[in-house]
């Protein structure tokens, strides 16, 4: 599984270089610069010693997380810098990297001090607009939606947030992929057929979003937390308050499950009042009816434009 070459890639404004290829992942070159984090093929553990919190899955210590997917892999992510990857035999390499590049990164973002929003974000005027919400509740969708009218992915299922020394939020780039439902692909016109299936997900596909994609950090001015209202009722938007905010930045959090294993409970609820005194967080409600994305646009451009 591992090659004779490393491969070099930026994430989250972060600097990567791998043993294995990550096509989902926008190439740079790192000729005699030190990355920012490693990953490589090798011995991982079926245990991690000292351990805070296990489940059947996942073991966490205060700098350490082990994920083991049956079939799949195990993965060590070790103090925010290195990923060790410890393949099943005969596993195909895109359910390698599915899991590498959302549990593990999930991982090592908090690892190193980052606060992972479980969102899709697109760019308007140079500023974030996030959508949020439980799984189904429409957030690539209406990134996808956004971004075929002209306003560029920033990032799909997992923002990137840190502060600048100004505090300013700043959400940074993912990787250039939608994952759509074959529901909205229907709704977009576009050919399942010929594109790449979720591994845990039947219906759900991976989408390329190269061409249509912003490659740089920008403030974050919304954080939109999706609800889906009855189909006669109006698309419309209301105001939480920071207080309100605050469980729901919690709750919304990618793979929250690691934070009191790596002893950042209270950490990151400071940082969840510290968002939630920087952005505009609201309700963001509309059917589910496909043809709602138009007028979710019109309320949003009225907001930012």
């Amino acid at each position: 599984m591992a090659s004779d070459s490393n491969f070099s890639y930026l994430l989250a404004g972060l600097t990567v270089r791998s043993e294995i290829m990550l096509p989902e992942l926008v190439a740079c070159n790192l000729s005699g610069v030190e990355p920012d984090v490693e990953i490589r093929i090798g011995h991982v553990p079926e245990q991690l010693e000292n351990a805070t919190q296990s489940t059947f899955e996942t073991a966490t210590s205060k700098k350490e997380v082990l994920i083991k997917i049956p079939d799949v892999a195990r993965y060590h992510v070790q103090a925010g810098r290195l990923i060790q990857i410890d393949p099943m035999p005969g596993v195909q390499a895109k359910n390698l990297r599915l899991f590498l590049l959302g549990s593990a990164l999930g991982a090592l973002y908090f690892q190193r001090g980052d606060f992972p929003l479980h969102a899709s974000v697109v760019v308007i005027n140079e500023k974030a607009v996030a959508f949020s919400g439980d799984s189904g509740a429409g957030k690539s969708t209406l990134a996808a939606w956004m971004s075929e009218q002209g306003y560029p992915l920033l990032c799909d299922d997992v923002c990137v947030i840190r502060f600048d020394e100004q505090d300013t939020p700043m959400a940074f780039p993912g990787f250039p992929r939608l994952k759509l439902w074959n529901d909205a692909l229907d709704a977009f016109g576009m050919d399942a057929s010929t594109l790449q299936k979720d591994y845990s997900r039947a219906d759900k596909y991976h989408l390329s979003a190269s061409e249509k994609f912003w490659d740089a950090p920008v403030p974050l001015r919304y954080i939109n937390f999706l609800q889906y209202s009855e189909d006669d009722q109006a698309t419309n938007v209301e105001a939480i308050k920071p207080a309100q905010a605050v469980p729901l930045l919690r709750n919304n959090t990618y793979r929250f499950q690691y934070i009191s294993g790596l002893d950042l409970t209270r950490s990151h609820f400071l940082d969840c009042v510290r968002l939630s005194r920087s952005v505009k967080t609201q309700f963001l409600y509309r059917p589910k009816r496909h043809s709602s994305l138009s007028e979710c646009q019109s309320l949003i451009e009225k907001q930012m434009l």
